[in-house]
């Protein structure tokens, strides 16, 4: 079994394919994250990390509690900046920091307020409903949720941001593009060569010829995310810095969420079903590829499965297609949309709850699909 697995491993990490697009699109992601970085300020010919030291320190001195007094500071210091709303303002490095600081202060401000608002309008809502109304439970759930969110003190978390970001626009296509080029083949090279005769009737059989190839390709999945994530941390922590992981998602760019995570522990959620759902598209790909008898199909199969729910269609029902596809679930967008529970035999249950498992279930149904494909494969 381990020199079965071994030859696998070398069957996938040979193609120098894989190295050569890898190579270009994280040349592409980092020429788009420089650029992007001007954002950090309102001068558009300033990058973060020429303000990333005058940030850094700014931030320190206002972290901590998030009072009403410090907001009406945050206020006056913003009335304080010579910030003209043209792109030649000329603003020091130290100005551009302060007003940077400020703003996400009363970012911070506003999104604790409306969560307050929504708390009282549900609060209202219950007082009209019947406790054995599936509304009133989902609102009752929703409730209970915002009250557990930690949102009195404040951390500069471009960083965090940035880095959280790059999961949802990036991550999916480096892994699922990336997987395609590495596994599609996987099963269907062996057929074209006449490898599979010699394979499939070898003492080591057909089941154990088919986990190696599994275990192989579960290995490359993690190398891929290894990947991806140290380039992600690297790169951002390089131009924004590495403070804030402790702020929470509302404090991000997600202010709608009702879910009580920080910065670091939604990054650590992201991977973790980024993983989940790369799994269950490499056990989607490695079917296709035993099912199908050209490399060809096998990868435009695969790729339009990934890809095309990637591509607004102004087609009715499309946007099911796209919630409900690889590419999305790998970003794990539940936990960062608006307060949303299915109703289950009239008990309220939170999306990735319901989600996640059924990606699991999906995952081991194309494996025994996988398996009996197989088993039930003709040798000449």
């Amino acid at each position: 079994m381990k020199q079965l697995l071994q030859f696998e491993l070398y069957k996938i990490f040979r193609q120098k394919g894989i190295y050569i697009v890898m190579v270009l699109m994280f040349l592409l992601f980092s020429l788009v994250m420089v650029s992007e970085s001007r954002n950090v300020s309102p001068k558009a010919d300033t990058y973060a990390t020429e303000v990333k030291e005058e940030l850094n320190t700014f931030a320190q001195e206002w972290e901590g509690n998030l009072t009403s007094e410090r907001v009406e500071e945050a206020t006056q210091t913003l009335d304080s900046v010579p910030y003209a709303y043209t792109p030649t303002s000329s603003l020091t490095d130290e100005e551009l920091a302060k007003y940077n600081i400020v703003q996400q202060i009363l970012f911070n401000d506003n999104t604790t307020r409306d969560i307050n608002s929504k708390i009282t309008e549900l609060e209202i809502k219950l007082d009209k409903l019947s406790k054995n109304d599936i509304s009133y439970k989902t609102a009752l759930l929703e409730i209970n949720m915002l009250n557990h969110l930690k949102l009195d003190t404040f951390q500069y978390n471009q960083g965090p941001i940035n880095t959280i970001d790059f999961v949802e626009r990036f991550a999916p296509y480096f892994t699922g593009i990336l997987m395609l080029i590495g596994l599609a083949s996987i099963f269907v090279n062996e057929t074209n060569t006449g490898m599979d005769q010699l394979i499939y009737s070898s003492t080591y059989g057909r089941r154990k010829g088919v986990t190696a190839k599994i275990i192989a390709s579960i290995i490359y999945v993690l190398f891929l995310t290894i990947v991806w994530v140290t380039f992600n941390i690297i790169m951002n922590s390089y131009i924004y810095g590495n403070i804030g992981w402790n702020s929470p998602i509302q404090f991000l760019r997600y202010p709608e969420s009702p879910y009580a995570l920080t910065a670091i522990e939604y990054f650590f959620s992201q991977i973790g079903i980024h993983l989940l759902v790369a799994i269950a598209f490499m056990a989607f790909v490695l079917t296709v590829s035993a099912l199908t008898k050209s490399t060809l199909v096998s990868f435009i199969i695969s790729a339009v499965t990934f890809l095309l729910p990637t591509i607004n269609f102004g087609v009715p029902y499309w946007e099911y297609v796209k919630k409900y596809s690889f590419s999305n679930f790998m970003t794990a967008p539940e936990f960062t949309k608006p307060f949303h529970a299915l109703n289950l035999f009239g008990v309220p249950v939170l999306d990735p709850v319901v989600n996640y498992p059924l990606v699991a279930l999906f995952t081991v149904m194309f494996m025994m699909l996988l398996y009996k494909a197989i088993k039930n494969k003709q040798v000449a």
